[in-house]
């Protein structure tokens, strides 16, 4: 009759156009809502009903006999959350069709299981039982945005196919590291490249990939970045190293599985104890990649209906 436990974690509807809408409704008492709704038709690909009283919601789903036809009548309801269950949130930038973006007003919503959402073009769909993955994503800036962080949550913007994703942003600032090593700050820092938007008052500032002139500096990098200062100058500098690695270990793995960047991968994903990791200049596929073996690593409970 019904296909899932309705208690499971995460439950999001496969399609928007399975949810359909009553408003006005005189009471929402589980009882009444059976009554209400069971012999009357529904649409063909209507599995769950939004119903409303004024400015309360609760959630059903309904059953009907295999047809073809464009209507049918419900042979079975059952209520999936109750009023004080529920909660109906508008958001005209959510996608209510991406399960993480569901996620991000779920918790805003703590204190009930069932978010239901009014959101872009006007669908509604919404999150049973929210236990969306926590994905800790480390990276160092600046620059702003963090690109990891950015990638990260752009690849979770448009994923259909992925469970519900909460992605907790971990930014390491290299200015602070570089005063919390130096008292006084040095004269002179060189950073990889401009792309690090490195901007320190009172500090000059090199470019590693320009090749400047040698002169008596500071280097704020990691291990590729004295690889190249070491080919370049034949010399090793003093360093600031502030490579991911320094920091994962850190940083409460009960939280949330970690992803980072690393400077000495050239391509694709590693996986490793302490984090999974993505080349410097990851692609969005490499960073959808690597999402994907998180969550399989983690065995996110969800059920796309």
């Amino acid at each position: 009759m019904f296909a899932f436990d309705k208690s499971t974690p995460n439950v999001v509807p496969s399609r928007y156009r399975q949810v359909a809408i009553a408003t006005d409704l005189d009471r929402l008492e589980p009882a009444w809502l059976e009554k209400h709704f069971v012999g009357r038709e529904a649409y063909m690909r209507t599995r769950f009903i939004v119903a409303r009283n004024n400015d309360k919601t609760a959630l059903v789903e309904v059953d009907r006999p295999e047809s073809d036809d464009l209507f049918s009548p419900i042979e079975h309801v059952r209520v999936l959350a109750t009023p004080d269950q529920c909660r109906y949130v508008r958001s005209s930038e959510t996608d209510v069709g991406i399960p993480s973006q569901l996620a991000a007003i779920a918790a805003d919503h703590r204190d009930v299981s069932c978010v239901v959402v009014e959101g872009r073009y006007s669908h509604v769909s919404f999150l049973l039982n929210p236990a969306p993955l926590k994905l800790q994503v480390l990276d160092i800036v600046p620059p702003f945005p963090s690109k990891l962080i950015d990638q990260v949550q752009r690849v979770l913007d448009v994923a259909e196919t992925l469970p519900p994703i909460v992605v907790v942003p971990i930014a390491i600032d290299s200015r602070t590291q570089l005063a919390d090593e130096c008292d006084p700050l040095p004269e002179r820092v060189i950073v990889p490249c401009r792309g690090s938007g490195l901007d320190l008052e009172g500090v000059e500032v090199a470019y590693l990939d320009e090749r400047p002139k040698v002169a008596d500096w500071t280097l704020l990098g990691c291990e590729r970045s004295h690889q190249i200062h070491s080919w370049f100058y034949n010399s090793s500098p003093k360093t600031v190293d502030i490579c991911p690695k320094r920091y994962v270990g850190n940083i409460d793995k009960d939280v949330g599985a970690i992803l980072t960047r690393c400077c000495l991968l050239q391509e694709g994903i590693e996986d490793r104890a302490s984090a999974t990791f993505v080349p410097w200049g990851s692609s969005l596929d490499e960073v959808r990649e690597a999402i994907e073996l998180v969550v399989n690593q983690n065995g996110v409970a969800w059920t796309p209906t």
